[in-house]
C-alpha cells in the first residue's frame, strides 16, 4: 500500500522541481547562482557570488490554482504565474539588485 504514496510524492516533487527549474531560468537575468538541490525535497538555492553570506533557499508549494515560491523564513515571494516578480524579489533578497 505504500507504493502509491511514494509515486504520489515523487510526482509532486517532480512538479515542484519543474517550477523551481523555471524560476532558476528566470533568475539567470540577474548576477546570481541558482541551483535546484534535493536535500529534504527540492529547493532552489540562490546565492550572490559577491557575498559568501547572501544565500537563500526557496521552496515551492502547491496552491489551489498555481505554485507558490516561499523563502526559507516563510515569506511568500511570488507564484508560478509571476516568475519575473518572484525572481526580482529573490535577487533583491540576496543583494543582487536594488528594490
Amino acid at each position: 500500500m505504500t507504493q502509491p504514496r511514494q509515486e504520489e510524492s515523487a510526482r509532486v516533487s517532480s512538479e515542484e522541481r519543474e517550477h523551481l527549474d523555471k524560476l532558476a531560468d528566470e533568475l539567470s537575468r540577474y548576477d546570481v547562482r541558482a541551483d535546484v538541490v534535493d536535500e529534504h525535497g527540492p529547493c532552489l538555492r540562490v546565492s550572490n557570488p559577491a557575498s559568501t553570506l547572501a544565500v537563500e533557499d526557496v521552496i515551492c508549494e502547491r496552491r489551489e490554482h498555481d505554485y507558490a515560491f516561499i523563502a526559507s523564513f516563510g515569506v511568500h515571494l511570488g507564484s508560478s504565474g509571476s516568475l519575473g516578480v518572484a525572481a526580482h524579489k529573490i535577487a533583491w533578497l540576496v543583494g543582487a539588485t536594488e528594490a
